[in-house]
């Protein structure tokens, strides 16, 4: 019995912090509104130039604008959550030592992807339609880089180099946004206007939608069948999707530990039960005496209520040392709390005791209805 009241205590204890963990990392600021948001993968033509690739886009962009219920529309080839890749950038005239250049993530967009995304402007203005080929090259970039590249403040109108294929100005700050995985704090990130580099070959189209996406998907999809009938129509997710696939290991983990913990603690609140039950059974004769000499029945169930909650304090201790030591195991997988959280240790502790008061109670309540004259005489 004791054994198994550690190993629950240990199970519950880890199930605690994963659980924690979780709703920890539900809570994080994403920098983005996944809610009424949905995604098409875009793939113009190979056989499209430069210029005429951003036309395309750019006349799709508009078809899906014109659907009853669209809010917005906007491009992207990276998306939250999904691909990365880095680019030197940094500071114009600051010298940085080779091994310490710095770098950041470029997101090549149009000039609504970052109002579709809800990404809060922090200083400066968002990309505009004014911002062509023919025109000075500029940039956003998100607070993180801001605060990197120029510790002191003042982002808006400096010049970023050293990133392909040259110089940009930045014309805004925006707020962060967890790009690689919820875990990680974000990084820094550089917004380019996809018409002033040639760097992408597809994009992710992004639609931010009033009515229920399930109605709207089958028009976007009518429509981009009517533009392109050659260009994929059925490859979309949502924004939610793609968080909630984010955080798909850690809730099969968390979800796993959770009922392994609930088995075992419904196994030793059954195993407490049927030894303190047995013991009940066992101790007829001396209960009867003991209530024939002039105990009291709330005496005799504090008595078989305290011999059932000694044996679980002791599975309690034993549990909670070794999950002390077990959890350091699991440092990996939490966030937002550490292996030692007193609420979630004090937390699962009274759920045991009180699991183990039901258990012993009701053996405690049938032995304090022991008639002694009848007790006896059996004996």
């Amino acid at each position: 019995m004791i054994s198994e009241i550690a190993l629950a205590c240990v199970l519950l204890i880890g199930a605690g912090l994963l659980i924690q963990s979780f709703a920890k990392l539900l809570e994080v600021n994403l920098g983005f509104q996944p809610k009424h948001a949905i995604a098409w993968r875009v793939d113009p033509p190979r056989s499209l130039k430069r210029g005429e690739r951003t036309q395309y886009c750019d006349q799709l962009v508009s078809r899906i604008a014109a659907i009853p219920g669209v809010e917005s529309v906007g491009l992207s080839d990276t998306l939250p959550l999904g691909r990365n890749r880095s680019w030197d950038v940094g500071a114009k005239g600051v010298n940085y030592p080779r091994e310490q250049f710095p770098i950041a993530f470029p997101r090549l967009v149009d000039h609504h992807y970052l109002q579709t995304m809800q990404i809060p402007l922090r200083a400066g203005r968002y990309l505009n339609e004014h911002d062509t080929v023919e025109s000075e090259r500029v940039a956003v970039i998100n607070e993180t880089m801001a605060r990197r590249l120029w510790p002191g403040g003042g982002a808006v109108g400096q010049v970023i180099v050293n990133i392909y294929p040259g110089d940009y100005t930045v014309v805004g700050v925006v707020g962060d946004v967890r790009h690689g995985t919820l875990e990680e704090a974000a990084s820094a990130e550089v917004y380019l206007n996809y018409r002033q580099n040639s760097d992408w070959s597809a994009m992710d189209l992004v639609l931010r939608t009033s009515r229920p996406i399930q109605s709207l998907a089958p028009d976007v999809r009518a429509a981009i069948r009517s533009f392109d009938p050659m260009l994929p129509a059925t490859e979309s997710t949502t924004l939610e999707q793609i968080v909630d696939h984010a955080v798909a290991p850690r809730r099969l983990i968390t979800y796993l530990l959770a009922a392994f913990s609930m088995m075992a603690l419904t196994l030793s609140a059954m195993g407490l039960y049927g030894v303190i039950a047995y013991s009940v059974g066992q101790r007829t004769r001396e209960i009867g005496i003991r209530l024939a000499v002039g105990a009291q029945r709330r005496d005799v169930m504090g008595l078989i209520v305290g011999e059932g909650l000694k044996t679980t304090a002791i599975g309690v201790v034993l549990g909670v040392v070794a999950a002390l030591l077990v959890t350091h195991v699991l440092k990996s997988l939490l966030f937002g709390v550490t292996a030692t959280d007193p609420f979630v240790l004090a937390g699962n502790v009274a759920i045991l005791f009180s699991v183990a008061l039901l258990a012993c109670a009701i053996p405690a309540r049938r032995a304090a209805r022991v008639d002694p004259t009848a007790a006896l005489r059996c004996e």
